[in-house]
């Protein structure tokens, strides 16, 4: 519980004013401390605004509103994610907020950074999910810094009207994270952290953005290492900015509005039934990062100085609809549509004569080109390059349907963070020795970029292939053959495209 009332409050001062948290379990906290303006208005799609200075102190015992988002999306048929996955707070456009705990009394220490970026498939999600709690892996001798950003149609909406105001438009959130980063930069040192210790981490669309900021000029300087979590892969999910402003006119049209001024001027009903309509796209992903001047001109950009730890499920695919195939015919199908022209060269490696062996082929088929675009992507490093360490969880959690889901699509999550506790799934102690064995190699890599440390086993550079099995074993595995790596790097030498799902 926080601090009782005339008790001591832990506090900080920020470029805008001075802030009180609380403590508890020996970990302070700054909860909903504002790093840029109120988004809404006439700021609505716009970049990042300076945040008011305020006078006196600031609460910090509570979240801010989460940022302005849709339901989360349940496929047909369910998902394995339950509660603590997800938002709980109220939405607003005034939500641009970090999230900060650190040691208890640390506010003269020099702790190492670790900025966490929110999955959600940039459509949703919020640094205050109940998983992201910081508070164990603050424990462990390192700042946590949790941050909101805008998603869906208020972080990444193109419109050319939007593009001739500001010479570029779209890719707010990402725009967001980096105005965060920088306020890392500015005020973290007052509440104990390091800023030339910053490690930027996430997970799903938030290891996505890991990878844009690594692409992104305009976040050079603002952290020095990077950790990539279940949805790490070769290539951002981007589109041009000319196919996205397209999309946008396409919302302007479904609003029955005429101009940027009246599309700020929508209520957030208004805009979500705009940007539902049928006209704007499939229903899913509709509004991502842009591959445009501003912030994002180049996704491909490699970082080579940047140490990373990067990793994935071993079945992070298990929630889509290719997961459950059923047919030989339906295999073949699945083998033609990612790999085109090339499928007869994946063909031998995935096969079934019938129902079962069918389905099982493609399963192997979905966790195997995963893992290769981690692989992919993490492999080539120049000479003197800086390492990467990668992984693999297997780990499939109580309570979620194992047998269907197997180690869903961010799984790890409640073990890096040690939040089991959020959840009323069944763990057990095995549960717990592996929260905590991912948990220290997590502040290690924050701490050194290195995982490694006393009594943890040996989690070597990744190379040949080879990654660090993470959850019921640990230990050096390698989860594609030499034939299946040489196959995928040739698929994707020729323009092929790899994911995760």
């Amino acid at each position: 519980m926080p601090s009782m009332a005339g008790a001591a409050r832990p506090d900080a001062v920020t470029e805008a004013g001075r802030v009180a948290g609380s403590t508890q379990n020996g970990v302070d906290r700054f909860l909903g401390i504002p790093y840029a303006g109120d988004t809404g208005g006439a700021n609505r799609w716009r970049p990042p605004q300076p945040v008011a200075a305020w006078s006196g102190v600031r609460d910090a015992t509570q979240f801010s509103a989460d940022c302005q988002q849709e339901p989360p999306y349940t496929p047909p048929g369910g998902s394995p994610w339950s509660a603590e996955y997800f938002p709980t707070r109220p939405m607003s456009e005034d939500c641009l907020s970090v999230n900060v705990w650190r040691p208890a009394g640390a506010g003269n220490a020099n702790h190492p950074v670790m900025v966490w970026i929110h999955g959600g498939g940039f459509a949703g999600g919020s640094g205050s999910v109940p998983l992201y709690d910081g508070e164990k892996l603050a424990a462990r001798g390192i700042i946590v810094v949790t941050i909101n950003y805008r998603v869906g149609i208020y972080g990444f909406l193109a419109h050319p009207a939007l593009t001739a105001e500001a010479g570029s438009s779209g890719n707010y959130g990402l725009m967001d994270q980096v105005a965060a980063l920088r306020w890392v930069q500015n005020n973290i040192a007052n509440f104990g952290g390091d800023p030339k210790r910053v490690t930027i981490a996430g997970q799903s669309a938030g290891a996505a953005s890991v990878h844009a900021i690594l692409s992104s000029p305009k976040a050079d300087g603002l952290f020095i290492r990077a950790i990539a979590q279940s949805g790490s892969g070769m290539g951002i999910p981007s589109l041009p900015l000319s196919d996205a402003e397209v999309r946008g006119q396409k919302v302007m049209d479904a609003a029955g509005v005429t101009g940027i001024a009246a599309l700020r001027a929508l209520s957030p009903e208004q805009l979500a039934k705009a940007a539902k309509d049928p006209s704007v796209g499939p229903p899913g992903l509709r509004f991502f990062p842009i591959t445009e001047p501003a912030i994002l001109p180049n996704p491909e950009r490699q970082r080579q100085d940047i140490p990373v730890l990067t990793g994935l499920t071993t079945d992070e695919s298990s929630n889509g609809p290719d997961w459950h195939l059923t047919t030989s015919v339906k295999l073949n199908d699945l083998i033609d549509r990612r790999f085109g022209a090339q499928a007869p060269s994946f063909r031998p490696f995935y096969q079934g004569s019938d129902g079962q062996e069918a389905g099982e082929a493609a399963k192997a088929l979905l966790r195997e080109q995963a893992t290769a675009s981690m692989l992919i992507w993490a492999q080539p490093r120049q000479p003197g390059a800086a390492p990467v360490y990668a992984y693999l969880f297997q780990h499939p959690q109580p309570g979620s349907d194992p047998a269907r889901f197997g180690t869903f699509h961010s799984a790890e999550l409640p073990y890096v963070f040690a939040t089991l506790d959020k959840s009323t799934r069944p763990f057990t102690k095995a549960d717990h020795d592996i929260a905590a064995t991912l948990g220290q190699y997590w502040a290690n890599f924050v701490k050194n970029g290195n995982p490694n440390g006393a009594g943890l086993p040996d989690w070597p550079v990744l190379a040949n292939g080879r990654v660090m099995g993470l959850g019921d074993r640990t230990g050096v595995i390698e989860p594609l053959s030499p034939a299946k790596r040489q196959a995928y790097s040739a698929f994707v030498a020729s323009g092929g495209k790899l994911g995760l799902f």
